[in-house]
């Protein structure tokens, strides 16, 4: 039950706070509706970076086992220079959920000379591009769980408020309008006995 202040005062009190509670369903319910629709287009984003992400690791391994066959096992450590890739994770912000937005993937494209160069090279781009659809696809998992879980957090904030809130505050409206009603009635009777006393000359009923 609310613990709010009694009589009129309550009565006020407690319809102010069912109408801001009403108006935080209404807003959480529209919050809802935009995260949703960003919820949807990101698993469509994540399954589909997904599927080209496995593409360009087969492709890259069709490519490494070319480089090997023709150059030797030795020919894969030859030709990488030691220069390290840096990644840089942008993020956006959607009605309060901050998630990454790309995660851009940089790597010096110089190559270490190498006997099997012409064979390397392909595979090093494809590897580059397997690297760069990873990089795609964990930015579009990662932001879809984030919203996953604003959309997840966002209803139970709206059933807290539609089942507990809500609920306890119009009860304790009810009561409160049944308790001033009944005063009213009982200051009617006493208002009436009054003035029924008052119009007889000896002020008796």
């Amino acid at each position: 039950m609310s613990t709010g202040p009694r009589g009129r005062a309550g009565r006020l009190w407690h319809r102010r706070r069912i109408a801001a509670a009403e108006a935080a369903i209404d807003l959480l319910e529209r919050k809802l509706g935009i995260l949703r629709d960003e919820q949807d287009g990101l698993h469509r984003l994540a399954r589909a970076t997904g599927e080209d992400w496995e593409r360009r690791c087969r492709e890259a391994d069709r490519l490494l086992n070319r480089a090997t066959l023709l150059g030797g096992r030795r020919v894969l450590p030859l030709a990488s220079t030691g220069d390290r890739a840096e990644l840089t994770v942008e993020h956006t912000v959607l009605m309060g959920v901050t998630y990454p937005r790309r995660i851009v993937f940089d790597l010096p494209d110089r190559l270490a000379p190498s006997p099997s160069g012409t064979a390397v090279a392909p595979a090093r781009r494809a590897c580059r591009a397997a690297l760069e659809a990873a990089c795609a696809h964990a930015a579009a998992t990662a932001a879809a769980a984030a919203v996953d879980a604003e959309v997840a957090a966002t209803r139970q904030r709206v059933r807290a408020i539609e089942r507990r809130r809500l609920p306890r505050l119009r009860a304790a409206l009810t009561e409160i309008e049944a308790a001033l009603e009944e005063r009213e009635r009982e200051d009617g009777a006493r208002l009436r006995l009054l003035a029924g006393r008052e119009g007889r000359p000896d002020g008796r009923p």
